[in-house]
């Protein structure tokens, strides 16, 4: 009786055994676990819409204990029929790491029409598991007649650069078919939640084309390090362009 107790129980924990080892092989996983995709910003200051023919900003918090194998970007309709565009990292700095900061910008096709997108971003490690993350995205199109920007320098020979108390020089081509009504320049600081704001109208009011050139004060408390600008023309009727730049560095006076 003994006997056959003892061999029921050792047949039952071989069963589990057994049970627990083909759960930790299925997929490939081996105990590791998935990645991890943390969407920080979709479109400038995260506001889930980019216009047509511009780049869309992403940027996205990575981990994966099996190690980035390759990273994959899709947008399509929210209703999945039209696809706007496809992109893959398959080698780089973000490939076969367990951390990285995903920040790209991603260019839309000029011809994609206005309407609601779904953006999915899918990591899959090096051990063949993947989790994807999705995100609605607003997709519009330039007004009629909206103002172009085409910035030429931003920092002494287009360096990035300027120092705390001093001035940043920023030039920049404008067409405004509409009136220029307006022009104002942000600058921000996203680690250290700072930022600061000039506005310009005086000889701009008013003109079609014009070659922005100015000086601006950079406030004697901005803290140094990384700054992000965009650069704004709205015209007579509202329509509004704005143009960014990423990299810029304040540094101490």
């Amino acid at each position: 009786m003994k006997q056959r107790i003892l061999l029921a129980a050792s047949l039952l924990l071989s069963t589990i055994t057994f049970v627990v080892s083909s759960c930790d092989s299925d997929g490939g996983q081996t105990g590791v676990a998935k990645p991890v995709v943390a969407l920080a910003e979709v479109g400038s200051g995260n506001g889930k819409s980019v216009v047509a023919g511009k780049d869309l900003h992403l940027e996205s918090e990575l981990e994966a204990e099996g190690l980035i194998g390759h990273i994959d970007l899709s947008i399509a309709s929210a209703d999945g029929t039209n696809a706007v565009l496809a992109a893959s990292w398959t080698d780089g700095k973000y490939i076969g790491v367990r951390n990285a900061t995903f920040h790209e910008h991603v260019g839309i096709p000029a011809n994609t029409a206005a309407g609601d997108y779904e953006l999915t971003l899918a990591v899959t490690d090096q051990k063949g598991q993947s989790t994807a993350v999705t995100s609605e995205l607003k997709i519009t199109v330039p007004a009629d007649g909206a103002p172009k920007v085409a910035l030429a320098e931003v920092g002494k020979d287009d360096g990035k650069t300027a120092a705390a108390g001093e001035e940043l020089h920023l030039e920049a081509d404008i067409t405004a078919p509409l009136k220029i009504a307006g022009i104002e320049v942000e600058l921000h600081n996203s680690d250290a939640g700072y930022e600061f704001t000039s506005i310009f109208t005086g000889k701009y009011l008013g003109e079609t084309s014009v070659h922005f050139h100015e000086h601006i004060e950079v406030p004697a408390d901005a803290p140094a390090g990384e700054y992000h600008l965009h650069f704004t023309v709205t015209d007579a009727e509202g329509n509004a362009t704005t143009e960014e730049v990423e990299g810029i560095q304040i540094t101490e006076k």
